[in-house]
């Protein structure tokens, strides 16, 4: 039984890879966010309640140590772009620091050590196991490879400290694989911010060099932090003050007019 399951896992993942590779990130590089956007209004207006009034495809500047949790959960079978859900999928979370790619890093660049003697290689040896693939590549000898690009980030973020992906491309139109190639987070009922899918290795290199902050996206919202939004835009504001250490996710409301 145990090497079904093992067999279906690697199964699984090789099939994950390859929809990824031929269809879900060629559809992302062509899809413009302004089309995104406008999509988005569409089914805010249809379905308040399941939808932000934010603009999911903005950026928002984030203390990067404010993000201190992981969400636990399995993907979505519906993207959450903008989203708006309740129950109680925040509360199922471990800390991001603990997570191996987050230790692999302090291993690296805080000990000095090889890459592999860190916790990366190890949870990298883990997932091709287990998934067949463990960070989209399928063999061993792609580690040192995966571990040169991570190498070639922090040095980029270093020197020349952490810019979007519109930026390092010199995007013009932007698209929706620029998006989902940034930090992305989650809101929790009470504004906690959560890790979630992608940007993870950046996360973890602001951390370490301890930037002020990074641009992130807001992936979704929990329905009742998505209350306080909306509690606040029906809340006239005029003569209000904006406080330097408002919650990164309400300074749009305030800001508004």
């Amino acid at each position: 039984m145990r090497a079904n399951d093992s067999a279906f896992r690697r199964l699984r993942g090789t099939f994950v890879l390859a929809v990824r590779h031929q269809l879900t990130e060629p559809i992302a590089t062509r899809i413009r966010i302004d089309h995104c956007r406008r999509y988005h209004r569409i089914r805010r207006r249809l379905a308040p309640n399941r939808y932000t009034d934010a603009d999911p495809f903005s950026l928002i500047q984030v203390d990067p140590d404010e993000i201190t949790r992981s969400v636990l959960e399995w993907i979505p079978r519906l993207p959450q772009w903008g989203r708006v859900v309740g129950g109680n999928w925040d509360r199922r979370w471990e800390p991001f620091e603990q997570r191996a790619v987050y230790r692999g890093l302090c291993e690296r660049y805080r000990e000095g050590r090889a890459w592999k003697d860190t916790a990366l290689y190890d949870a990298f040896v883990d997932q091709l196991e287990r998934f067949g693939n463990a960070w989209e590549h399928r063999s061993l000898a792609a580690f040192e490879a995966r571990c040169r690009e991570i190498d070639r980030l922090y040095d980029s973020i270093r020197q020349r400290g952490y810019l979007p992906q519109t930026d390092l491309e010199g995007a013009t139109a932007p698209r929706l694989a620029h998006i989902q190639d940034e930090i992305n987070v989650d809101v929790g009922r009470d504004g906690t911010l959560y890790w979630r899918t992608y940007g993870q290795h950046r996360l973890a290199i602001a951390k370490l060099l301890g930037l002020e902050t990074v641009p992130v996206v807001v992936h979704r919202r929990h329905r009742r932090w998505q209350a306080i939004r909306d509690r606040l835009s029906e809340t006239d504001r005029s003569g209000l003050s904006l406080e330097s250490d408002i919650h990164p996710d309400l300074r749009d409301v305030l800001e508004t007019e």
